[in-house]
Formats: C-alpha cells, sequence, structure tokens
C-alpha cells in the first residue's frame, strides 16, 4: 500500500519508482508506506507482516531516506530446536546519491531509470538485525540431555547418572558455579 497517489512497482514491494522525485526541487519530500503480509527481500530471506514507512527528501546530492520498517521472520531456537516467529527491524537512513555515477557504494545509488531497488540494502538489514542465539522465550528450557524432549512441553523424570569419584570433584565446581 502506499500514500500520498504515488504507485509502487507492482512486481517487488521494495523496488521504489523515485524518478518523480528527481525532477522536484530541493527540500521536497514523499513518504511511502509498507504493509506486506509476505516478502522476498532475498534468495534467502523471506518475512512476513513487513510494515512501515520510508520518506524521500531531495536534496541536492540525491535522496535522502529516513524511516523505520518491521518485518517476522519465522526461525528456530537455539536451545529447543522449536520455530517461532522473531521481530525484525530496519533502521533507514541513508543518502541515496543521483547520479550514480558519483555514488561509492552501488547499494547507495539512484540509478538513471529512477527505480530504486532496496531489496539488497533491505536484507543486510534485516540480517544484521538476526540474534546471535535466537530464544523462543528467555526462559526456554531446551531439550533433554537423556531422551531429546523438549523440556518446555514435558517433564522428563530421568535419574542422574553416578559420576565417576574420579571427577567428583569436576562436579562439585559445576553445582558452585
Amino acid at each position: 500500500m502506499l500514500s500520498c497517489g504515488v504507485i509502487l512497482n507492482m512486481r517487488h514491494p521494495l523496488v521504489l519508482n523515485v524518478g518523480f522525485l528527481l525532477h522536484q526541487g530541493v527540500g521536497y519530500t514523499r513518504e511511502f508506506d509498507f504493509d506486506h503480509a509476505a516478502v522476498q527481500v532475498g534468495d534467502d530471506l523471506d518475512v512476513a507482516d513487513l510494515q512501515g514507512s520510508l520518506r524521500f527528501t531531495r536534496t541536492a546530492q540525491g535522496l535522502y531516506a529516513q524511516g523505520r520498517l518491521q518485518a517476522k521472520v519465522t526461525i528456530e531456537c537455539v536451545r529447543c530446536l522449536a520455530e517461532f516467529s522473531q521481530s525484525l527491524a530496519l533502521g533507514l537512513s541513508d543518502l541515496f546519491v543521483y547520479p550514480s555515477t558519483q555514488a561509492t557504494d552501488s547499494l547507495l545509488a539512484v540509478p538513471e531509470t529512477g527505480i530504486l531497488d532496496l531489496r539488497p540494502l533491505a536484507r543486510e538489514h534485516l540480517l544484521l538485525d538476526f540474534p546471535i542465539q535466537p530464544l523462543c522465550r528467555p526462559s526456554c528450557q531446551g531439550l533433554c540431555v537423556v531422551c531429546g524432549e523438549n523440556r518446555n512441553e514435558s517433564r522428563c523424570d530421568h535419574h542422574e547418572d553416578q559420576v565417576d569419584p574420579r571427577l567428583a570433584a569436576l562436579q562439585s565446581l559445576l553445582r558452585d558455579a
């Protein structure tokens, strides 16, 4: 969806036609709103519930983009291996240079066509927001080391194994930690 009558490239919601902004005076702004159920950001990243808005302001150097997008991905908990929905955020505050020949980064250049593809940049930002060790919840119990059951869903009544007397001193160190 889009506000203010601006038409998005319907092939992909993150491909924007910003060519009309390049013909406006410095200071002209236009806001793009996003509300999509599912979006393929890259070959390796599909997101759900992409929402937010980006404001593009015409500057002497190109287009300044500022805004925030949110999305959800399904990932696996590192403790219990259950899939869960993780929220990700993308904060954008970048200058897209025009003409593109003056840009030092190809991701931050407006091509001569005026069609700005935000997929590679959005992918980078979203992947950087992935947690290093995703947990379905902070109190996740993980898997039982004996039977492999998810300890969040069932309780295991396994007896602790007898510790080799030669390692008993090490076990006491674990209790104290």
